[in-house]
């Protein structure tokens, strides 16, 4: 593991277990055993480590999405059963409390907000290149964000039958 990845993966473990407002380019160089210069060599300032581990969730977000999409069947809204998919995965980014936390950061601090832009413009281009109903799939999967952001706040049933439920009548919208 890279010296930047254990850094991204000690600022994650601050965050989960102190909360964002006790992450500082400090403490996140002694949670990773390295100097404080170090830490600056691949991060110029806490927005910096933020926009690292806002990008790492991407990343991992993307990552599931993209095994989603492999197993999904070919054909009309393929992207967008892989959203509903990711949406309700009990593993998902969304079940990270850092992710939250990170929200909450960059509510705070707009500029960190350009790779959430880029993901989204990103999904909207997937959605278009395989939905018949471009509309439709854009609204299901604008439901899906909320599925998301419920389940960051703790607030998504936590009945796994309800939520299997949940899922499959999302899915049956996109035939």
């Amino acid at each position: 593991m890279s010296t930047r990845e254990k850094i991204i993966d000690s600022a994650m473990s601050i965050v989960r277990d102190q909360g964002v407002g006790k992450l500082t380019l400090d403490e996140a160089a002694k949670v990773a055993g390295v100097s404080k210069g170090g830490v600056l060599y691949h991060f110029k300032s806490k927005d910096d480590l933020i926009r690292g581990m806002v990008q790492r969730l991407i990343d991992q977000c993307d990552q599931l999405q993209q095994d989603y999409y492999q197993r999904e069947p070919a054909g009309p809204y393929r992207w967008a059963r892989t959203l509903v998919r990711t949406s309700f995965d009990p593993n998902g980014p969304a079940s990270d409390p850092v992710g939250g936390a990170l929200l909450a950061a960059v509510t705070i601090n707009p500029d960190l907000m350009a790779p959430i832009h880029a993901m989204y413009e990103r999904g909207m281009e997937r959605l278009k290149s395989d939905s018949p109903d471009f509309e439709r799939a854009v609204l299901i999967c604008t439901a899906m964000d909320g599925v998301y952001f419920q389940r960051l706040m703790g607030l998504a049933p936590r009945d796994s039958e309800v939520s299997e439920r949940l899922m499959h009548h999302a899915l049956g919208l996109l035939h």
